[in-house]
């Protein structure tokens, strides 16, 4: 867990103890108000609990599509080696041969391994491409599924705070009622 994602965890647990806490002392006094302002703290603590869960998720995601990438590039490098050395065994083996057989035999075995080098080379390229491409397309949907974590996370925080907002004016608003109610 990194410092951040532990300070929004602090932060989120804070703000959900102290909703708590004003629930139920204005449950005790009967402050409706406060009561409310509790139950408002904690929907709000609950709503950037959910953001950070939905973002560590996508970020879980990024990664772990990120590892695949690397993955899929190991494997295509593997079998990029593997498709050289055969053409290297391959190259061996007509070398040994060239020297007992005609030269037509040679120019033949030439052009077989000119064929299977472009097709090995070939079918390696292509099982590179198809490899990238898919870790390519994880990776974007990865990034797309943070990138919603975190318009998620904006969002409940613009509502945790439009919501504050308010809950602050209409306590305001009380505070003054009840002093205009004290001079009348």
């Amino acid at each position: 867990m990194d410092d951040d994602t532990a300070h929004e965890a602090r932060k989120g647990l804070a703000q959900s103890l102290k909703g708590k806490a004003k629930e139920v002392a204005g449950a005790i006094t009967g402050n409706d108000e406060l009561a409310a302002e509790g139950q408002l703290d904690q929907s709000e603590a609950a709503a950037r609990r959910e953001a950070n869960a939905k973002e560590a998720v996508g970020e879980a995601q990024r990664a772990e599509a990120q590892d695949r990438l690397d993955r899929e590039r190991r494997v295509a490098s593997a079998q990029h080696v593997q498709a050289e050395a055969a053409t290297e065994i391959t190259e061996a083996r007509i070398r040994r041969q060239a020297g007992a057989q005609r030269r037509e035999v040679e120019k033949a075995a030439a052009r077989q391994l000119d064929q299977d080098r472009a097709e090995a080379a070939r079918q390696a390229d292509e099982r590179s491409r198809d490899a990238i491409r898919q870790t390519d397309e994880d990776v974007r949907t990865a990034d797309e599924e943070v990138r919603r974590a975190e318009a998620d996370h904006a969002q409940a925080a613009a509502s945790a705070a439009s919501a504050e907002e308010a809950a602050r004016r209409a306590l305001d608003d009380a505070h003054r009622l009840d002093g205009d109610a004290g001079l009348a």
